[in-house]
Formats: structure tokens, sequence, C-alpha cells
């Protein structure tokens, strides 16, 4: 007989190995108020009424009667507290609880056994701190590996006399609840980091607060299905370290990290935001596609002897392929590449360059002693010059970097510019792929540059194969170095010479689509009259109301309207939503539907106006268009079929939300119905409906999901057997 495996996860079983019951007990009763899915385990009346043999195995015994999934909570709790427990958790939990637990907390807390002990009673009692010291442990994690989401400069006159004392929690957190539009309260906590062997002395500060209304599909035990809306808890961390004039955030969302960072340089730090703006750093490796060879630049304070490449990385058409060589200082890489890779140099012409490793022989003015400066880039974002512990030394690497035009400094786009290029927008985010050649941004009309410098958009590879179809050449070409700047050679499948292409048109970039997200729908938020971003689905979003005068008119924003799938998925959702009234649903496809669900269709590009060079979405074409299409959306007076396009149609019937149509079978069946309601013969043979279509009766035109929601409120049976008719 197979062996049944305990339900008990690894992090649970181990607290139950390693610590005292009353904690172990304290960890397994400690089920959120909200949290009413997590079974009551009874453990302590268990242990009580069952005193023989080790309470261990009880609470072994007692749990693996539980499935699995009761379980998770209580796993996620033992994880959390395990985490603080071990390595440099322990030293994160310590730094914080040292700052923020009073006296008499520090006496039990030092009472308690073990890190593990201590980690477990700081949860039970005195969760607050607790929590951020997982926060700082997370950020310090980030930290550590040089890899937090996002670090800005400020420049200020005076950097020093900075700790957590002078920070206003209160004004940072009502500055930041309306900056970021919340609806909920926003808490500021704030501490200072001692100085470490790696980091100067920090101010750490954790700012909680709500995020958009979500929504969750739930399957009940009564097995009926229902909705739960829930506002997830969001977190910033933030490092602001004096001596580097450096603000280092952590934080999903790359908006809420560029706004609360100015937050707090406007608000802690009396900085001018908008007359210098903050800036933050991307490390662009392209100049080594032409040499790996750098120039010996001139650096007040500093005579720089040599500055060699010494390693490389590529990756080969894509992140799973990689290419590295790696030399000693007295070795001219670029030399070694010609001489053992070819003079077309695979490096040169491979996909995006993952690491670059320097080395720079200097001396300080003054100061006759070399000394050597390693300084290793990996990707856009990551140097290893921000853990250097000489400032001198990552002042010399930044300038360096400065001059090879390898470090850019970027700044956030002008509201006006993003505005100019709002269409452009539109349309790279009703994409459905987030991979896009610098070929098809420069067909758009847009800067790759330019949306790079914004954080809209990020470096890739580059493409080395790509399809044409010109003259006699029809297929794969690939494409190799050329000696024409700027161009590559492309070779047919046949090895037939297939001329010159531009490079840059090969290149290929990743949408940052969380940020081209929030820029396109602050962009669309002076249309509205109230605010209330909410994700119903990857492409659909409730952005709030434009009603006036009490009255309400949900404004959605959907994507893919092109996809009759999408089509299909987002109509039957907005069906479920008719409580919500007649809206808008603002689409970034040109020529798009009539109505989704009971609601009228906008398509954003067609309802601009001009302001001077910026493009608007016309409040007064919306309201125009949605009054006009309104009387459609609430299902018409009169029967009607619209047909968009061959394969897209629109069925209204009075008193009904209007019935998309997908595919020409269900136009077909459909056209008939109506043609035959307005003829007074409602009843249409099953077998006349599906005359020339693949369908063999109506139901198999449809999906069954579909068939089901629409037999009784589109279609009923007729009043003989084998008939049907529309469902007036």
């Amino acid at each position: 007989m197979a062996r049944k495996t305990s339900p008990v996860g690894p992090f649970a079983r181990g607290l139950i190995e390693d610590a005292p019951v009353d904690l172990i007990l304290g960890i397994f009763e400690a089920r959120g108020k909200e949290n009413d899915n997590e079974p009551e385990f009874g453990l302590v009346e268990i242990l009580e009424n069952e005193t023989d043999g080790d309470p261990r195995d009880r609470i072994l015994e007692t749990l693996s009667q539980y499935d699995k999934d009761d379980l998770i909570p209580v796993e996620q709790r033992c994880g959390r507290v395990r985490n603080l427990a071990e390595g440099k958790g322990v030293a994160s939990l310590e730094m914080v609880v040292k700052k923020r637990l009073s006296n008499d907390d520090m006496i039990e807390y030092d009472k308690q056994s073990d890190s593990l002990c201590r980690s477990i009673w700081t949860f039970l009692n005195r969760r607050r701190v607790f929590d951020d010291a997982e926060s700082f442990h997370f950020a310090r994690k980030f930290r550590d590996l040089g890899k937090m989401y996002d670090a800005f400069e400020v420049e200020l006159e005076k950097a020093s006399g900075f700790d957590a004392a002078s920070v206003d929690g209160a004004a940072l957190a009502a500055r930041i609840t309306e900056v970021l539009e919340l609806k909920t309260k926003c808490t500021v906590t704030a501490m200072d980091l001692s100085a470490t062997d790696a980091h100067p002395a920090s101010v750490m500060l954790i700012v909680r607060h709500g995020g958009p209304l979500s929504s969750v599909h739930d399957h009940r035990d009564d097995g009926r299905r229902g909705t739960t809306y829930f506002r997830p808890p969001n977190e910033a961390t933030l490092i602001y370290t004096p001596a580097k004039k450096q603000i280092e955030i952590c934080a999903d969302s790359p908006a809420v990290r560029q706004q609360v960072s100015g937050v707090f340089a406007e608000v802690a730090l009396n900085h001018d935001v908008s007359q210098k703006p903050l800036t933050w750093k991307r490390y662009d490796l392209g100049r080594f596609r032409s040499s790996l060879t750098l120039p010996v630049p001139s650096i007040d304070g500093f005579e720089i002897h040599l500055a060699k490449v010494l390693e490389v990385e590529v990756r080969l058409g894509n992140w799973k392929r990689k290419l590295g060589l790696k030399v000693s200082i007295d070795d001219d890489i670029d030399a070694i590449a010609k001489k053992f890779l070819g003079p077309n140099s695979i490096i040169k012409r491979g996909g995006m360059f993952s690491r670059i490793g320097i080395a720079v022989k200097y001396n300080r003015a003054g100061d006759g002693k070399t000394r050597t400066l390693n300084i290793t880039i990996s990707g856009t974002k990551s140097c290893n010059l921000q853990s250097n512990k000489d400032p001198d030394e990552r002042s010399l690497g930044s300038s360096l970097l400065t001059e090879w035009g390898i470090l850019n400094t970027f700044r956030q786009i002008e509201n006006g510019d993003l505005r100019a290029m709002f269409p452009q927008l539109v349309r790279l985010f009703d994409r459905e792929e987030d991979e896009i050649t610098g070929g098809e941004l420069r067909g758009l009309g847009l800067d790759p540059d330019r949306l790079i410098k914004g954080g809209l958009l990020e470096r890739r590879d580059r493409q080395d194969i790509v399809l044409i179809d010109e003259d006699d050449i029809n297929g794969e070409v690939a494409i190799e170095a050329s000696s024409t700047p700027g161009m590559g050679k492309a070779t047919g499948p046949f090895g037939e010479d297939a001329g010159e292409y531009p490079l840059a048109d090969m290149e290929l970039f990743q949408l940052n689509r969380q940020w081209l997200q929030e820029t396109v729908l602050r962009l669309v938020g002076p249309l509205l009259t109230k605010k209330g971003t909410q994700i119903l689905d990857e492409d659909l979003i409730l952005l709030g109301d434009m009603g006036e005068d009490g009255a309400s008119t949900p404004v959605y924003f959907a994507r893919r309207l092109g996809d009759p799938a999408v089509i299909n998925k987002l109509d039957q959702l907005l069906r479920a939503r008719n409580t919500s009234g007649i809206g808008i649903v603002l689409s970034a496809d040109p020529a798009t539907l009539t109505c989704l669900g009971p609601n009228v269709v906008v398509p954003i590009l067609s309802h601009l106006e001009k302001v001077g060079r910026e493009q608007e979405l016309s409040r007064d074409a919306v309201i125009q268009t949605f009054s006009t299409g309104r009387n459609l959306a609430m299902g018409g007076s009169t029967v009607a079929i619209h047909r968009n396009g061959s394969q897209n149609g629109t069925v209204f019937v009075p008193g009904k939300p209007p019935l998309n149509l997908l595919g020409a079978n269900q136009i077909t069946i459909f056209e008939r119905l109506v043609k035959a309601y307005l003829d007074g013969v409602p009843d249409v043979k099953a077998g006349t409906l599906v005359e020339g279509t693949q369908s063999r009766s109506p139901q198999h035109a449809f999906r069954k999901a579909t068939w089901d929601d629409i037999k009784g409120t589109y279609i009923i049976k007729g009043a003989k057997h084998g008939f049907w008719r529309l469902a007036i």
C-alpha cells in the first residue's frame, strides 16, 4: 500500500521540530481575523486532553489529517519567521528591534533562547516591528546584490545632518496620499541604518498603502461562483544615503518608485523637484558593438594610465545562450576576439551585452601610488560601483562611465511631451507582445532612446534572423556585421546576397508594460469626474466614472479588441457587471465594435483633439459618441443586426444589451433570425438557420458557455419542434 504523503510543508515541519511547544502553538493559532478559510486546528485542547507521548508527534499527527491547501497560510507564517531567524535575517531583525522595542520588550526579547524563538516572539507579540524588520531585510538583500529596483540621485547643496528624527512622517504620508491619489490611509515608518563595511549610514523609510481595488473570482463551498473585492497591501521601502546623495527605493510600480522618491526629496529634504528633477541611472553597452577598446579620458584630480575591457559576455539570440571572453590586463581583447572568433566577431554581432568587466590603472593627483579600479556592469541597471567603499573611486568610476557614454542619467519625460506622443503610446499599449523592434518603433514615429530615458522601454538584444519578401528572396535571412557603418549584411536562405539593412531596425526592445499602462491611464485621467482604477482583467481596466449631477457613467479601458477571443471574454465579463449601468469602453483599436456588453465603445484615436503640439482625448467628443450610441447599448428600439467586417457583428434587441457575434456562422444564423422576425414569420427551421454554414445546429456555432448564456435570452425554441426564433 502506497504511503500517504504528509501535507505538512518544510517550514512548518522545521518549526515544529526546532521551536518550543508554546511558541509552536502561538504560530498555529495566529490566524488573521479576516482569514475565514484557515481552519481552527485546536492544538491547545488536543495537547491538554492527550498527555501521552511527544507533543510534537501529536501536533504532526493532527495536522496530517488536513488537506495541504488548508495548511498553506500557516506554512507561509512559518516561512516568514524562519527567514528572519537565519543568515542575514538575524542581523536585520536585531537592528530593527533595538530601535523599535521598548526597554521592557527588549528584556522579554532577550530572554528567548535562540534566533528562531526571538523571531517567533516578535511575530506573535510585536507584529508591526516584525513587518518592519522583514521589509528592511528584503531591501537589504536587493542592496547587497546591487539591484535595488531604482536608484535616484538628488542634487543637494547640504547633504549632512539628516536622520530618521528629521522625517515628518505625518507630512510625508499626507503628501504621498495626495500624489498617489490613494483612497485609504498611508503610513510612513522611519529608522536610522548604521554604517556597515559596505554602506555609509542611511535612513530607511517604509511606506505602506492600499493598492488599486481589484477582484478575484471565488468558488464558494456551496458550489456557487462569487466575486471577492479587495485592496492589495502595497509597500515601498526607501533608503536615503546622505553621503552619496542617493535615494534607493523598492516598490512594485515604477511610477510609485518615482513619485514616492520625489515626495521624499520635496518634503523631507526640502528639495525643489520642479527645478532639479531626480535622476536615475542606466548603463548603455551598445558602444562595444563597434569596438572593445576604451579611450583614456582626462578626469580632474586623477591621472589615468590605462583603461581596458578584460571581460565581455554577450547573449546569442536569446537569454538562454551566452558567450563569454575573459583576458588578462596585458592582452588586447579586441585583437584576441578578431584572432580566435574571426574579423566579424560574433561578440559584436551577437545579441545584448549582459556583462562587461573593465580595469582602470590610475593614481590620484599628487599621489605617486598606482592603483587599480575594477568596474563590472551587468545589464542595464547593475554596476559594482554602488558597493565600492571608497567614495573617490565611486566618483572616478562614474566620471569614466559618463565620458565613455556608458552611464546615462535619465529623467522622466515631461507631461507635455507624453501628450504629444499620446496616439503612439496608445498603440503600444494595445500590443499583445511586449517585445518590439526598432523598425516598428520608428514606423510609429517614436524614438527608442527617448522612450528608454522615460523608463517606458528597455533595450534587449538584436535580431540575427529576419523574414523578408523582396525581389527573388522570400524567407529567412541572416543578419551579419557589414563594412558599412550602421548597416547589417543580409544573407538569404541559400547563401545569396540579400543586400544591407539598417541595424537600428533590427534592435529588439522590451516594453515596460506596467509603466506604460500607468502613463496611458494618467493621460486619460482628465476625462473622469471620479477616479477609481480597478484591474478587472489583463485586457480590461475600470478607470472610474465620468457621470455628472449624480448620474453614473462607468469608464473602462479595453485592449486587443481586434481579437475575437478577447471580445468574447470581455463581452461576458461586462454583461456580468450590467448593474453598473450603461458605460463607456475606451478602445485602442481604431476599427472596433459599436458596443461591448451594455456599454458604448469609443475608439480613442478617433476622439483626439489637438491642443498646440499636444493631442488630448476630447471629453466633448466622447460624450457625443456616448449619447449617440446609448440607445443601441440599451438594446435599441427595433430589432437590428450590424456587421463589423466579415467576422464580427452585433445584434440589437430592445430592452437587452447588444450581443456581439464572432465568426461568419454566428452572423449568418442571427441574420436569418432577424430577417424572419422583421418579415413577420419569426420561427425558422434549424436546418434553414445553418444551411451553408459549417455548423450542424445553431448551438454548434457557439461555445458552450456562450450558448448557455444566450439561449432563452436572445434565441428560444419556436412553436414547433426543430424551429428557433429570436427572444423578443
